[in-house]
């Protein structure tokens, strides 16, 4: 379980920068590339979401002594 809830939390902040990174090549040019536009929104959101489960499955295991 804190295997999972790490690769989560890593993922997580490895998509949503990705996501931000294609939102912003794509707001680059001149004329806006919709599909990309709407593939970084998407990148980012399921980032973020990864990424705060992620966060919520560790703060759950109980810490070892």
């Amino acid at each position: 379980m804190a295997e999972v809830s790490r690769i989560l939390t890593a993922l997580g902040l490895v998509v949503a920068s990705t996501g931000l990174i294609v939102y912003g090549i794509a707001t680059a040019f001149y004329e806006t590339a919709e599909g990309q536009m709407n593939l970084g929104i998407i990148l980012m959101v399921a980032g973020v979401i990864a990424t705060v489960v992620g966060v919520v499955m560790s703060k759950q295991i109980p810490e070892e002594d």
